[in-house]
């Protein structure tokens, strides 16, 4: 009975192997979704850990545009912009209660939803946010930023046809009850997430990447500020699901 077991146990990896092997041939056939090169900015290398041979790359974008740092240090939200309450419903959160303070509690206790994100690198958000905020970091702050949310990745592709700066994404949505001292209180969304949100880097650009990566020091602090190093192109495939074609270390690196 037991070699029985162990038996079943071989054929379903087996099985979950082949599986795994068929979404992906699915996912990179035909036309990419998406086709993008990003940079350092946008797609973080790890702390080096002994022993680890993996090697995974960090998405890394905008969710929302803040507004200027108030006295306490907090950033203050100026507006709703494009995710906004009427974007809120359409994803699905119940927005039906007036945006006062005594329902506050009811807003603040929305779960996430999921949904899909339009990602958009170095386009009109991101050149507004800029302006917006001219304390961001140049060096390492990213230049990809969520422009917009809905429940049908098709649509959301219809309303942003560009392949080579937009990607549609899986995404994680979140509702914020907003309530800036003397003004009206107002609801935003926040994209607090992307699937996946790590990328693997094939083994043939590996090396390349890891002799870039810092060690892994207890309280050794964050890594010194420098110009991004290596650019990378990823594509997305027909499942949203992206895989690295291409990495290339920018120049001086």
């Amino acid at each position: 009975m037991r070699a029985q077991g162990l038996w079943w146990a071989a054929v379903l990896v087996v099985a979950a192997n082949l599986a795994a092997l068929g979404f992906a041939r699915l996912n990179r056939s035909g036309e990419p979704e998406a086709v993008l090169e990003l940079t350092e900015r946008e797609l973080r290398l790890p702390a080096k850990e002994a022993d680890n041979t993996a090697l995974t790359l960090t998405l890394v974008f905008e969710r929302i545009p803040h507004g200027p740092v108030t006295g306490s240090g907090r950033p203050q939200y100026e507006e709703a912009g494009w995710f906004n309450q009427s974007k809120l419903q359409a994803i699905g959160f119940d927005c039906s209660l007036p945006v006062t303070v005594a329902n506050r509690s009811h807003y603040r206790a929305r779960p996430p939803r999921s949904t899909y994100a339009a990602l958009e690198y170095e386009g009109e958000e991101w050149q507004a946010e800029v302006r917006r905020a001219r304390e961001k970091d140049p060096l390492l702050d990213t230049h990809l930023v969520a422009i917009d949310a809905d429940n049908d990745p098709a649509e959301l592709r219809r309303r942003h046809p560009d392949r080579r700066r937009v990607a549609i994404v899986e995404a994680t949505a979140v509702l914020q009850f907003v309530n800036n001292p003397g003004e009206t209180p107002f609801l935003r969304g926040r994209v607090t997430q992307v699937l996946p949100g790590q990328i693997n880097v094939p083994p043939r650009w590996r090396s390349q990447l890891a002799r870039l990566q810092s060690d892994a020091t207890p309280g050794a602090g964050p890594a010194p500020l420098h110009e991004p190093r290596y650019q990378v192109t990823v594509t997305w495939g027909r499942r949203l699901e992206p895989w690295i074609t291409d990495v290339r270390p920018l120049a001086g690196r």
